[in-house]
């Protein structure tokens, strides 16, 4: 069977567009989120490279994202994210038979997304993998000063073009193909950035005690999150296994990066 699409309406009224390839139900699912502005579309080359593993996978576009629904960009609570991941999980126990704890992987802000529902629902967690996670921002200091100001009194007010394409690989052609995308969103809002750092910051101070393996694979010149937030953020882990794999000189997108095969491999031995 090739990969399902369909639509998943919360109970919010917001629709959430997903993606799911069947697999083994003996073994433990897949969920992918992705990053900020992207779409569950760039991560179907994680559905061919990983079928010899038969696991089901699950991917989808966050809210204002692709073709989910919600305001471009932006949330109103951090917590939204977390309660659709929370509903996409449950539809997936009951259209498609998975069985749960699944593996989680999370990229960028989907790294943000996936360590903190982990958190409140280490149950239904077998392993956490996190790509280039958001556990901190370059320059967060000025930023944190900038939306304590602006978020109270333009919360919707838009930042446009966040992220530059050229800090994202050094691969052309994926360069070309992220310039080219139409559903990617280029522009993020005061309170979408106001909750990400407000997220962050409850991970940055004291150990940080989790029941399931996390395994970290991080870009060493990453332009996008703060790789030595990453650094600190994976010693203060405290996990039954963890791993911080960092890949030198890749940008931001690991496994868009002219050395990608290598990521995958990594992340085919961490699902195995």
């Amino acid at each position: 069977m090739g990969v399902c699409e369909g639509l998943l309406w919360l109970e919010d009224g917001e629709r959430l567009f997903y993606r799911f390839q069947p697999g083994s139900l003996s073994k433990k699912p897949l969920l992918l989120i992705h990053g900020h502005g992207e779409h569950s579309g760039r991560y179907l080359k994680f559905f061919e490279r990983l079928q010899d593993l038969d696991i089901p996978i699950a991917s989808f576009d966050l809210r204002g994202c692709g073709r989910s629904s919600g305001p471009p960009a932006h949330v109103n609570r951090f917590e939204d994210y977390l309660s659709d991941v929370s509903g996409l999980v449950r539809f997936l126990e009951k259209k498609f038979g998975i069985k749960l704890p699944l593996q989680l992987f999370g990229h960028s802000l989907g790294g943000l997304i996936a360590f903190a529902w982990a958190r409140e629902n280490s149950i239904q967690v077998s392993k956490l993998i996190l790509s280039s996670p958001l556990m901190g921002l370059p320059q967060e200091g000025i930023i944190r000063f900038l939306v304590s100001f602006l978020n109270p009194l333009f919360p919707h007010w838009v930042i446009h073009n966040p992220v530059k394409p050229p800090y994202l690989t050094h691969d052309a052609e994926e360069i070309r193909r992220y310039r080219e995308d139409k559903l990617i969103c280029r522009k993020i809002t005061v309170r979408l950035v106001s909750e990400m750092v407000r997220y962050i910051s409850l991970f940055q101070k004291g150990a940080v005690p989790v029941p399931f393996p996390v395994y970290i694979l991080m870009a060493e010149k990453d332009l996008v999150v703060s790789p030595k937030a990453t650094t600190d953020f994976y010693s203060r882990i405290l996990a039954p296994a963890k791993e911080l794999e960092v890949f030198p000189g890749y940008y931001h997108e690991i496994f868009n990066e002219t050395g990608q095969d290598k990521v995958f491999e990594r992340l085919h031995k961490y699902l195995s």
